[in-house]
Parts: C-alpha cells; sequence; structure tokens
C-alpha cells in the first residue's frame, strides 16, 4: 500500500536517532576499512624497536668520527628514556671527553693543515684553517701545477676551488665551503658527475663575473655540512651526482631537523628516495631511519607509501593544539591501530544491529497505520 509523505516523513522522525547512529557506523565502517592497509603498515612498523643508538655511537667513537657520534647521540636523547636515556646520556659525555681531549686535537690539526685531507672535525678545520690563510690555496696549486709540469695529469677540481679560494680570501664564508669541497675530492667523496658540475660552474663564473650559481652550489653544501657535520657530509657527498641532487638534499636538511641523522642511517637509499619522491617521502624516512638497519629494510619494501596517519588524526588536525593532538595520536598508535582487526567486526556487528531496529520499527508503524479490517 502507497504511503503519503506524511506518513514516510513521521517514520523518519520516529527513528531518526535510528538513522543517526546507522549514518554513524556506515561512516565509521567507511574509515577503517578503507584506513585498514595504511594500519598494517603503521602496525608493522611500530612492531620494529627503535636504533641501537648506544651501540651506533660506541662504534662510531671507535672509528674516530666523533661529531657524527654525537650528531646520534643528539637524536637519540629525544626517542629514549629511563635506563636506556640515563646509559647513552653517559656514552655521549664519554665521547665529548675524547673528543676534547688537546693531544688527538692538536694532532688532527696539524695532519689536516700539512696535508690537506682527514675525515675527523680536526683535520678538516686544520685543512681549512691551511686555505684561510691562503697557504692551503698556494699548496694545492703548486702541487697541481707541479704534475701538470710533470705528467700532464692535474686535477681540474683542486685547481678551480683553489682559485676561487684565492679570490675569496676576504669572504671566510665562501672560502671554506671550497675548502671543504677540496677535501670532498682530495679523499674520493666527490663523484665524476658533481666534478664535472663543479668545474662548470666556477669556469662560467669566472667567464661571465656572475657568481650566482656558485653562491647557490657552496650554500646548499654548507647546509649539509652543518646538519650532518663536515665529516657525514663528505660521506653523503658520495651519492650525490649533480647539483639538483644537492640542493633537494638540502632541502629535505633545511625542513627536517633530524635530516643529518636520517641519511646517516639511509645513505643513498635516502637520496635516491628524496631525489625520487621529495617531500613526500620525508616523515617515512625519518621514522624508519629512527629504527635503524630493520627500518630501513621496512623502508625498503615499499610500504613507506601506505605510511600515513590515521584518519581520525587528520580529521582533528584543525581542531585540536598540544597536548589533545598528542593524545589522540598516541589512542591511534596504542588502540585503534592494535585492535583493528576486532573494531571491524565489532562495527559490522553494530551495524547489522541498527539495521534489523530499524526494519523493526519501520514494519511495526506499517502494521499500526494500516487500516483493519471491517467484520461483516
Amino acid at each position: 500500500m502507497n504511503r503519503s509523505p506524511f506518513h514516510l516523513g513521521k517514520l523518519v522522525w520516529i527513528s531518526k536517532w535510528n538513522l543517526l547512529r546507522l549514518s554513524l557506523v556506515v561512516y565509521l565502517l567507511w574509515i577503517f576499512i578503507d584506513d585498514n592497509p595504511y594500519r598494517l603498515a603503521r602496525l608493522q612498523l611500530n612492531m620494529i624497536p627503535p636504533a641501537d643508538y648506544i651501540a651506533e655511537v660506541q662504534q662510531l667513537a671507535e672509528e674516530n668520527r666523533y661529531a657524527e657520534a654525537i650528531m646520534v647521540a643528539d637524536v637519540g636523547v629525544k626517542e629514549l628514556s629511563g635506563d636506556q636515556l640515563q646509559r647513552l646520556q653517559y656514552v655521549r659525555q664519554n665521547v665529548v671527553d675524547e673528543r676534547d681531549s688537546l693531544l688527538r686535537r692538536g694532532g688532527e690539526l696539524l695532519r689536516g693543515a700539512v696535508i690537506g685531507e682527514g675525515d675527523s672535525v680536526e683535520a678538516l678545520i686544520g685543512a681549512v684553517s691551511a686555505d684561510f690563510i691562503i697557504v692551503g690555496d698556494v699548496r694545492d696549486l703548486v702541487i697541481q701545477g707541479t704534475k701538470q709540469v710533470v705528467d700532464g695529469d692535474s686535477d681540474e677540481v683542486i685547481l678551480a676551488l683553489s682559485a676561487v679560494g684565492l679570490a675569496t680570501t676576504l669572504l671566510p664564508e665562501v672560502d671554506w665551503i671550497a675548502a671543504l669541497l677540496k677535501v670532498a675530492r682530495k679523499t674520493g667523496s666527490l663523484t665524476a658527475g658533481m666534478s664535472k658540475s663543479v668545474v662548470a660552474i666556477l669556469k662560467r663564473a669566472k667567464n661571465t663575473g656572475d657568481y650566482t650559481a656558485v653562491t647557490k652550489l657552496f650554500t646548499n653544501v654548507k647546509v649539509i655540512a652543518k646538519q650532518s657535520t663536515p665529516a657525514g657530509m663528505l660521506r653523503l657527498m658520495r651519492h650525490i651526482d649533480n647539483p639538483k641532487q644537492l640542493e633537494i638534499v638540502a632541502d629535505f636538511m633545511k625542513r627536517t631537523p633530524a635530516g643529518g641523522y636520517t641519511l646517516h642511517v639511509a645513505g643513498k637509499e635516502g637520496v635516491n628516495a628524496l631525489v625520487k619522491s621529495g617531500k613526500k617521502v620525508d616523515d617515512a624516512l625519518v621514522i624508519a631511519a629512527k629504527r635503524g638497519d630493520r627500518g630501513m629494510a621496512w623502508f625498503r619494501t615499499g610500504k613507506y607509501r601506505l605510511l600515513r596517519p590515521h584518519p581520525f588524526i587528520g580529521l582533528g588536525k584543525g581542531l585540536y593544539k598540544g597536548t589533545l593532538g598528542e593524545m589522540v595520536e598516541r589512542v591511534t598508535r596504542e588502540y585503534l591501530d592494535p585492535f583493528g582487526w576486532l573494531t571491524i567486526p565489532c562495527l559490522c556487528l553494530w551495524l547489522i544491529g541498527e539495521v534489523a531496529l530499524l526494519f523493526r520499527r519501520f514494519a511495526k508503524t506499517v502494521m499500526l497505520s494500516s487500516p483493519r479490517p471491517q467484520l461483516a
């Protein structure tokens, strides 16, 4: 029997709370089903323990890579708690004391000044300091000039950078970058592609008098050296083939506080991911790096593409600030993600219950509003 709009409207009004709950459960069910692949990826990543910061710091210290050891320790201090935090702080202090040993620092400074090479911060300071007083640039020009005369095999990169150093002696902020790039070239940290680009940029600047490209190049090197330590920058340069990649890495360092540590762990894989995906991969790369080798193994599977915040966090971003946001994120991480396998079946049961209740109410209303048969 057809019902008038009045009867349909009355039925909707009577069932308003039922319909509201039904809409809510459908919406929640859609959210959780859509988010399930992402939930599994987040859950898998969260099951990986944090990196062993203490072991990493000790290993770097044994290799005399003190600046990098301290960089790793500073990241670990923010990630660890309790006894592990106290132990890491103790190990960090030991590294600082060892790094500050006058005898060790003096020897490294002298070595860097004499040969213009080194991978410790002190040796690099020695090499750069020699360039500051022109001695290093003159030394390198003499060495490379002698090689050219003897066997015609001078290093074009060293010659170009030495010339820049002599030309910019009054601009130390530029000069020390040129010196650092020379060290990178001498230690084999400057790739063939990057070496060609550096020479081309310097030659073009010399011919045209426009040093814009040189300034941009040196600024990007400076950012990477400050974020990842000079020694870390030398290792990172082994994975950078051109100025565009250098700029991408520098931009990542600018926008990511833990960028130096992240690429210390991720290395070439991290650089390749940034070059390919840019900002899209920032968060996943940082999180994976903070879980060490196992985190990077997870990253290698490509599942980082599923690493997005739970929709509840996304929906609430505009409504909360401070501790409330942290609470939502913690609830999602500790309850919604681990128990997602139970949440979806529960929501399905809720949906079935609401549909059954609505059907029962609809049937009851129809029966009550139907005309009763007249007795003869």
